[in-house]
């Protein structure tokens, strides 16, 4: 993009002093915090300046409304100090100057206002468009003590330049070279004759780095000041001179084609033509472009710079329409490359969970062998001796030809081994059935992420993307893009419930059980979901679920098959119940546990507490059977 220069600046102002002089202040807008968006009216109508000391689209000009509801995007953002001072103090103003530094990005614009007790001052509001330097400073011109800004800078910041509210105002730094706008003949000429000599030592070898130039346009900037490096490849293009410096100097005539572009910017009434690249790459306000010259002469075809330029019939317009086109561009951009990086993120995790239930689904032979075992098992107890190791029978499942051996647990009786693989074999039938569904639900919604990618990459405008973005968020439903209108406003008016949403399960005496499946729901459990006499369950000495049991207002303990199955719950989703062996959970009311504080969700400490003891390679309640169907 194409930064603010001196030279726009003064066609900005010279197009808007005549409407911004002599006007009241109606309204004062903060914008950003470094874009503030001035209302001056008269018996003629409301003129609205934009003042914007951003780093990137720091500008200063006119636009064609102001700020006045929720839908208009140049909608107020911020209420700083800085705003409110300028409110309080510009209310009804009078703008009654405006003066550019000569070939400065540097704007006062200087107000008559009356304070309080009706003394009249002025106060001056300096636009200092500077890049990363940008700064609006509101400055009292009588004691030339600062009043505010919009960016306060300290000793630690800057050691040239301090401004803050009370030190004395003072311009930044000057340049001790040449003003490009107030050059004249022998100043010109007296530069261009040392070029040919910085040339004549460096083919010497006798050049420093700093002096040596390749370009025109890299002399052009480091020589004189006021001109940045799209006026510079201008002023070149429009000499008609050739860049390399060595070729210019040995081109007959190089030094006046340059000079009689130059002199054209020192003009006192410029006549501008404002144009703009529809690709954004650049801009022009005097149209100095060989191109749009010989478009405007009549011997360059007009179609095709109608299709590479937009015109504009004032500056200010120029300006508004670019750098809104820039940030939004920008915007743009940036939220695609999100929303890119998201939905890879969710893509690379979908692909790791189907990659996992995939490989549990794929182990049907364990699964077979669990059941054969225990059937095997069961059809041979009065043959298995205490303490037996190994059992070898027949394959009755292949006809009994063949002979299969099955590892036995010697600390077991034969019955409990039978008993065990049957376990095991529903353990795993549970897990390949989740393991399905995960699959099922996974493979889904991967294919929702890779349409919305494609959509993603298709889209054209900020409107798509925010509409996509929608979408990815969750906030609207997955046939939100397809039907945009065809349930609008339906449920606008439901009203929130304040209860989070969280797992339960019902245990067979008909008690609800709530689970907590990580840290953030363990705090919700207990910070918006229980009650002082619901019991609270947690496996002892490990980490694990939080597990709650709601106690109605007309019972006050609950049965003990709940009291052991939401015990089983607490025990198996923990990490220390995942090895079928016994462990301890422990149980106690839910005002006997506080939380440890904000700062570390799902950890508490209680008291009063019992202890129940399970078994974790005991058959899984079936309560328990419903959470694999969440």
């Amino acid at each position: 993009m194409q930064p603010f220069d001196a030279l726009t600046i003064r066609a900005v102002l010279d197009e808007a002093k005549p409407l911004l002089l002599n006007r009241r202040v109606d309204r004062v807008f903060q914008l950003a915090r470094d874009e503030l968006l001035i209302s001056l009216r008269s018996k003629s109508g409301m003129v609205h300046l934009l003042l914007s000391a951003h780093a990137t689209y720091g500008r200063i000009c006119l636009v064609k409304q102001a700020p006045q509801g929720a839908k208009n995007e140049r909608a107020p953002q911020n209420n700083s100090t800085f705003a409110l001072l300028l409110r309080k103090t510009l209310a009804c103003a009078t703008l009654v100057h405006i003066e550019q530094l000569p070939g400065e990005r540097i704007v006062d614009f200087v107000f008559s206002s009356t304070d309080e007790v009706g003394t009249a001052s002025h106060k001056v509001l300096t636009a200092e468009i500077m890049g990363r330097h940008s700064n609006l400073i509101f400055w009292d011109k009588a004691k030339e003590k600062i009043l505010t800004a919009s960016h306060i800078v300290t000793k630690e910041m800057s050691r040239q330049r301090e401004v803050a509210p009370g030190l004395t105002y003072k311009r930044p730094p000057g340049q001790e070279r040449p003003n490009i706008f107030k050059l004249t003949r022998e100043d010109f000429s007296r530069q261009w004759q040392l070029l040919d000599e910085i040339l004549e030592k460096k083919s010497e070898g006798n050049a420093t780095e700093s002096t040596s130039f390749a370009t025109l346009e890299q002399w052009l900037i480091h020589t004189f000041t006021g001109l940045g490096r799209n006026l510079s490849e201008e002023v070149i293009l429009a000499a008609g001179v050739k860049s390399p410096v060595a070729d210019a100097l040995k081109e007959a005539g190089s030094e006046e084609k340059i000079w009689s572009v130059v002199k054209l910017l020192g003009e006192e009434r410029l006549t501008f033509k404002p144009a703009m690249k529809k690709d954004l790459s650049r801009f022009t306000v005097l149209s100095l472009i060989p191109e749009l010259k010989e478009s405007a002469d009549g011997t360059a075809s007009s179609a095709e710079v109608q299709q590479a330029w937009k015109h504009f019939p004032a500056v200010n317009d120029l300006i508004d329409d670019y750098y809104c086109a820039v940030e939004a561009r920008e915007q743009f951009q940036q939220l695609r490359e999100r929303l890119r990086n998201e939905l890879r993120s969710e893509d690379e995790k979908l692909a790791s969970r189907i990659s996992v239930a995939s490989q549990h689904i794929r182990n049907e032979q364990s699964l077979d062998e669990m059941k054969r075992s225990g059937d095997l098992v069961l059809a041979n107890l009065g043959t298995i001796e205490p303490g037996q190791t190994d059992l070898e029978v027949d394959d009755l499942y292949n006809g009994g030809t063949a002979k299969i051996k099955i590892k036995l647990n010697p600390n077991l009786t034969a019955s409990q081994n039978a008993q065990w693989f049957y376990r095991q074999f529903s353990k795993l039938r549970s897990r390949q059935k989740a393991a399905k569904l995960s699959l099922d639900e996974a493979s889904k919604k991967q294919t929702v992420v890779e349409t919305q990618l494609k959509q993603l990459e298709s889209a054209q405008t900020n409107d798509e993307l925010k509409a996509l973005r929608e979408l990815i968020i969750g906030r609207k439903p997955t046939s939100a893009m397809q039907q945009p209108q065809q349930n609008k406003g339906q449920g606008a008016d439901k009203k929130k419930t304040g209860k989070p949403r969280m797992l339960s399960v019902t245990s067979s005496d008909g008690w609800t059980i709530y689970v907590g499946r990580n840290r953030h729901e363990n705090d919700q459990l207990l910070s918006k979901l229980a009650q002082p006499n619901d019991i609270w369950l947690h496996i002892l000495g490990s980490g694990g679920a939080h597990v709650l049991i709601r106690v109605p207002a007309s019972k006050q303990e609950p049965p003990l098959t709940t009291l052991k199955e939401a015990a089983q719950i607490a025990a198996r989703l923990s990490k220390g119940g995942t090895s079928g062996t016994k462990v301890r959970v422990v149980y106690t009311q839910v005002k006997h546990v506080k939380k440890l504080g904000k700062d570390k969700p799902g950890q508490v400490r209680y008291e009063n507490e019992k202890t129940l003891e399970v078994d974790t390679s005991a058959p899984m309640p079936k309560c328990m059977k419903q959470l694999f169907s969440h």
